[in-house]
């Protein structure tokens, strides 16, 4: 393996970008894939049918048990691929035989139901490591990949059964309607069934075939998604893009090194052929020559350039522990999460409902800045700028026809009379239902039962276009619990 040969960029990755990077490079290869596939995996299958062929559930059970050794073929395939080497169908023929008895009782029985699969299997199966030796090389490597690793065999699962479903619905859609009909009454009868032997064999053998149609489909795309991981997790924890440019700078220089040998020793030749052919008694040509051999050295080859290239180093994820690959622990992982993020969008809603504390200290200075303000949500809101009887203007408003203002001035002259006299903590970037929350915690109910009717007509009116009805425009006059500009005691 040579990291020069690679055909994909080694950077640090995100496991989701990892995940995508296997998928394309599944998909990129899927044919030398499959076709390794059907030379190896499916005539085990069909020797596993022969031998069972009157107990299709034990079919159905070993066929999906014996995924790992499945496994081990696309990873071939893509591991050798993603190195510039894409193995000919011949070439993993050859190896099925070996890939197929190696360590076959570990991948069986120790690693089968690992949730991090996918990224574990590279370990033994391309570093040959054991033991103890390999549950530390795999300790290390799931701390930078272990999450996506177990997230991506969860997400192979589903796949797994979408494309069966899916499937099943394409053969639906393809059968005339009075078979399909029947087959739908067949499959009402499976989910019936109290007991898998009341199951006829014909129902358990295209079970099995859809099983088998989804291992084909998915299982190549799984397994280079934990491959791809795997890489990944040695990028961050052997720093291959830093050993990988490396590399390609000591090539370059090299290079470079090689050409400004060859160009050294023109030069010298150059040089040397000036000196022989100018006349020792010519004067005058002794500085034409100069100026010939200056201007040849000011030419861009014989410039020395520097370069400074700034590697980017994700610093590795570090863990005080083994991670735990069991289910148990898996659920409590993600109990802790969610109660994590349950406390932190608690806090940051009590964060938010209180931010004018937070954004100037303490009550009495928000209390300050919302007096001095001149605007909220785009109004004027000070008392100036409110004629002396806010509820007569608002009248003489509503009879022309002209309702949003008529409501605009009772809505402002609240706003003014609520900041001015109330003091309550309205902020420039309040909405209107950030005002009424302010007004809801005042002790006084009957203002903010009249406040939230004026908001409702207000809001109405203004974003939705909807006209109050006019005992309800009469009625806000009517009950207006404050002075005429919104500034005096009501």
């Amino acid at each position: 393996m040579r990291l020069e040969d690679v055909t994909a960029e080694i950077r640090p990755r995100a496991p989701w970008e990892s995940i995508d990077l296997g998928c394309a490079l599944a998909r990129r290869h899927i044919g030398a894939i499959w076709k390794s596939w059907l030379v190896t995996v499916v005539p085990l299958w069909i020797l596993l049918a022969l031998v069972l062929i009157n107990h299709p559930l034990w079919f159905i059970v070993i066929t999906w048990w014996l995924k790992p050794i499945y496994d081990r073929v696309p990873l071939l395939v893509v591991s050798r691929a993603l190195f510039g080497a894409v193995p000919t169908t011949k070439e993993v023929f050859k190896a099925w035989p070996r890939l197929m008895v190696r360590r076959w009782w570990f991948a069986l029985l120790v690693g089968r139901f690992s949730p991090a699969r996918g990224l574990s299997m590279p370990v033994s199966e391309l570093e040959g490591l054991r033991g103890a030796e390999y549950r530390q090389r795999v300790s290390l490597l799931t701390r930078n990949g272990g999450e996506g690793a177990t997230m991506a065999t969860l997400a192979g699962l589903l796949l797994e059964l979408v494309a069966g479903i899916g499937m099943v619905m394409l053969v639906f859609l393809m059968l005339p309607a009075n078979i399909g009909e029947q087959w739908w009454l067949g499959v009402e009868e499976f989910f019936q069934y109290s007991e898998i032997s009341e199951i006829t064999p014909g129902l358990l053998w295209a079970i099995a075939v859809v099983r088998l149609l989804s291992f084909t489909l998915m299982e190549p795309f799984y397994v280079s998604a934990g491959f791809a991981l795997y890489i990944n997790s040695r990028t961050l924890t052997e720093g291959w893009d830093i050993e990988l440019a490396f590399k390609r700078l000591g090539a370059r220089l090299v290079s470079m090194s090689k050409q400004a040998g060859v160009r050294l020793v023109l030069l010298t030749g150059l040089c040397m052929g000036l000196v022989m052919t100018i006349p020792a008694a010519s004067a005058q040509s002794e500085d034409p020559s100069k100026e010939q051999v200056k201007e040849l050295l000011k030419h861009e080859d014989f410039t020395i350039h520097h370069r400074i290239e700034k590697v980017p180093i994700d610093e590795p994820k570090t863990s005080d522990g083994k991670y735990n690959f069991g289910i148990p622990a898996l659920f409590a992982k993600l109990l802790f999460w969610a109660i994590l993020t349950a406390v932190v969008a608690a806090l940051a809603y009590v964060i938010y409902r209180n931010r004018h504390v937070f954004a100037r200290g303490d009550v009495d200075d928000a209390n300050d800045s919302a007096k001095g303000m001149q605007e909220l949500m785009g109004m004027e809101i000070t008392p100036e700028s409110l004629p002396d009887d806010v509820v007569a203007v608002a009248r003489e408003a509503w009879q022309r026809g002209d309702y949003q203002l008529a409501l605009s001035y009772l809505y402002r002259g609240a706003i003014v009379w609520m900041v001015q006299r109330a003091d309550l903590p309205i902020m420039e970037g309040d909405t209107e239902a950030d005002c009424l929350r302010h007004v809801r915690t005042m002790s006084d109910q009957s203002l903010s039962s009249y406040f939230s009717e004026l908001t409702d007509s207000w809001v109405g009116v203004a974003y939705g276009r909807k006209k109050p009805e006019d005992h309800a425009m009469a009625r806000l006059c009517d009950a207006w619990p404050f002075g005429k500009r919104g500034r005096s005691e009501p």
